[in-house]
């Protein structure tokens, strides 16, 4: 095989697994983004059971533990749907991450090493 052609085929493969580590990269932060969309989410179900408890507390001087639960029911369910897709997305993460390839890029212009590399 031709050095120019060795060349550049070290030249693609280089290029393509950087291009790998970018669409990976890419897939972790649009994931990362969704546990932040979704803690937010969360974050607003709780909102609403705190209104609704102060509420009961503001109508009744007390809060029958009954009808609480009837209150918040929904959010609550919500809130367990949501911690479920978290704990999701943070293990295909942690898969993503564990799967991480790393491109060592070296210096393909020269088959031989360096002459001062020789000489040592």
């Amino acid at each position: 095989m031709p050095p120019s052609e060795n060349f550049f085929d070290k030249i693609k493969s280089a290029a393509k697994g950087v291009a790998d580590q970018t669409k990976q990269a890419a897939k972790i932060g649009k994931l990362k983004m969704n546990v932040v969309s979704l803690t937010s989410e969360k974050n607003k179900h709780l909102q609403t059971i705190g209104l609704r408890v102060y509420t009961l507390l503001e109508e009744n001087n007390a809060i029958d533990g009954n009808v609480l639960k009837e209150k918040i029911k929904d959010e609550v369910d919500q809130i367990s749907r949501i911690d479920e897709k978290i704990k999701e997305i943070e293990e295909e993460i942690t898969d993503l991450q564990s799967n991480t390839q790393h491109v060592d890029v070296d210096d393909v212009t020269h088959d031989e090493p360096h002459e001062e590399a020789k000489s040592e």
